[in-house]
């Protein structure tokens, strides 16, 4: 893993240099430990998944420090709107998104029919996802205690196989960091208000 900047390649070599007379086990001991170190900084402040360039800026308030995260919310959307309200072309991202941006709301994650995770808001940060929500504990401020992972999907046409591989692949990764205590679909912290996640197979997903 490279070191990215000059402060962490000064701590690294302040790190390392008083063990150079030591083995090389006691050396490679520390560059893993030094390595988890700076994975965690980065899972918990920056962007969790590559294609961070589709960070949006909307729907979301930016949280400083580390944010303790308890649940993990599936939802499910479709673009409606764009190119038309009279013919949307339901599985586009980009026709999503801006549906999103209209009523100024996000999720973190969104998976799209072949299963592409998109991540919109860096984990750390508040997205506007949950709306009028409550947790079974009793905890009604779910935005700010929440990650949301949005599954394009209709009423009719549920989640499709690779999208439930890659739902999978997320909330085992996400899991690792925050050790979810709910996961949830919005139908479940919303009920009579939301329906979704839509057609949904919960393979061991949830946890109530």
């Amino acid at each position: 893993l490279p070191v990215k900047n000059c402060y962490s390649m000064k701590l690294f070599n302040t790190i390392l240099s008083p063990f150079k007379p030591f083995n090389l086990l006691i050396r490679q001991s520390l560059i893993l430990f030094f390595v988890a170190v700076q994975v965690q900084f980065a899972f918990s402040q920056k962007a969790y998944w590559d294609n961070s360039n589709e960070l949006v800026s909307f729907g979301y308030d930016k949280y400083e420090g580390v944010r303790k995260v308890k649940a993990l919310i599936i939802h499910s959307t479709f673009n409606a709107s764009y190119p038309s309200t009279a013919k949307p072309d339901t599985f586009d991202v980009q026709g999503v998104l801006k549906q999103f941006k209209s009523y100024n709301v996000a999720a973190h994650f969104l998976i799209d029919r072949k299963g592409v995770i998109h991540q919109l808001v860096i984990p750390n940060n508040i997205a506007w996802h949950a709306g009028k929500s409550q947790l079974p504990d009793g905890t009604t401020s779910v935005n700010a205690c929440s990650i949301g992972i949005e599954m394009m999907c209709t009423y009719t046409s549920g989640p499709n196989t690779a999208q439930y591989a890659a739902l999978r692949e997320l909330i085992d990764a996400l899991d690792k960091n925050y050790n979810f205590k709910y996961i949830l679909g919005h139908s479940d912290i919303a009920p009579g208000r939301k329906t979704d996640p839509w057609k949904f197979v919960d393979n061991h997903f949830y946890r109530k």
